[in-house]
């Protein structure tokens, strides 16, 4: 579940950066808020992602983008999340602003876990209504409790 994964700590509404590049190394270091990791560190997962983002943009379009990377320098996943104003230089499909995005960060032997939690995000996300109340989420608090609300209904469905 990805209500799981992030917590409050890992959320921020609104995200303070306002360039794609400054918008992907504050989500990584949101990520990684809770850990005793260095400058060095942040660098090497930062790099994992835009390595990653280099070989095609993961802005999905509708305002959502989920970057991703694999890199050993973490040691399990880490998910972080937000919303952003203003970061116009984020390549999106259809034009559209991105405004939620979620940051996934993977071990390079857990390729399993990593293609489950995209699959995740994407089943969450693929539906307007969830996409639209995590637009108006105006905390940390809110963001997650609609990821958790909306985990719960999808799972129902499914039963």
């Amino acid at each position: 579940m990805l209500s799981e994964l992030l917590s409050t700590e890992r959320v921020r509404v609104p995200l303070g950066s306002h360039s794609k590049a400054d918008l992907l190394r504050e989500l990584v270091t949101l990520a990684l808020r809770d850990r005793d990791v260095s400058e060095e560190t942040i660098g090497g997962v930062l790099a994992a992602v835009v390595m990653r983002e280099a070989t095609m943009s993961t802005a999905m379009g509708g305002g959502l983008a989920v970057p991703h990377g694999r890199t050993d320098l973490v040691p399990e996943v880490y998910l972080a999340a937000g919303l952003a104003e203003g970061v116009s230089d984020y390549a999106s499909p259809d034009g559209a602003p991105v405004r939620a995005i979620f940051l996934v960060l993977t071990p390079v032997e857990a390729s399993g876990a990593h293609v489950k939690v995209l699959a995740r995000i994407a089943r969450i996300l693929h539906h307007a209504d969830s996409r639209e109340a995590l637009f108006r989420s105006r905390s940390a608090e809110e963001f997650v409790g609609v990821i958790r609300r909306s985990e719960g209904i999808r799972q129902a469905q499914a039963s």
